[in-house]
């Protein structure tokens, strides 16, 4: 029940304006002899309070407001000869008062009008579209500048047929000139801790690395 009483005056809006639109049409052809703004009384004519005039040009107004979609909505409405019903949807699409939507309607009404293009998409590139060579670039994972080949010391001793090499990036000349100095003083503890500090070997290789230097090494 809450309903009947707003659409109940939707509607009589809808035939008042409707009524009257008609009214204004005969009244115009009448005058057509007249002067524009003067009546045949030669009277000034008012104009009509409003925007609210049922004129083909307000029918194609209140039709570029609608989508496709709703365009169809309210027409399929109208032919149903539901008015109430295409008056709300018109509101709901519009967001526009109860008395301008009632004018639309019966203006689309009395001036049907073609259904509006819908908007053309936008055109994306195509993903088969041919890569540049930033497209590349960006894409490839950075190179890493190749570093050159660190000089590895190659330490070597031998006591008869047996031979023992120690190769490392962390040992030099002035380095190995030490370890082998502790090795002819019988400190071979000291120069095994010495040479696993700069060279990835373990206790028992070094200290049989150490134990083999001799003077001529």
């Amino acid at each position: 029940m809450e309903y009947v009483v707003p659409l109940i005056i939707v509607l009589v809006i809808v035939v008042v304006v409707v009524v009257g639109a008609r009214l204004l049409g005969r009244r115009n052809q009448a005058a057509q002899t007249t002067e524009p703004g003067i009546d045949q009384a030669g009277a000034p004519v008012k104009a009509p309070r409003g925007n609210r005039q049922i004129t083909r040009e307000t029918a194609q107004e209140a039709s570029a407001r609608l989508t496709p979609e709703t365009h169809q909505r309210v027409y399929a409405l109208i032919a149903q000869h539901q008015v109430l019903n295409a008056v709300k949807e018109y509101r709901k699409a519009t967001h526009m008062g109860l008395g301008d939507s009632a004018a639309a309607v019966a203006a689309l009404a009395e001036f049907p009008q073609p259904t509006p293009e819908p908007l053309p998409e936008p055109v994306l590139p195509s993903n088969d579209a041919p890569l540049t060579v930033e497209d590349i670039m960006k894409a490839a994972p950075p190179i890493k500048a190749a570093v050159p080949n660190a000089y590895r010391y190659r330490a070597i001793v031998s006591q008869g047929d047996e031979v023992r090499e120690v190769a490392s990036t962390r040992l030099n000349a002035e380095i190995y000139a030490q370890i082998r100095q502790l090795a002819l003083a019988g400190n071979y503890d000291g120069a095994a801790r010495l040479l696993r500090d700069h060279a990835d070997i373990g206790v028992a290789e070094a200290q049989e690395f150490v134990s083999m230097i001799g003077p001529e090494d």
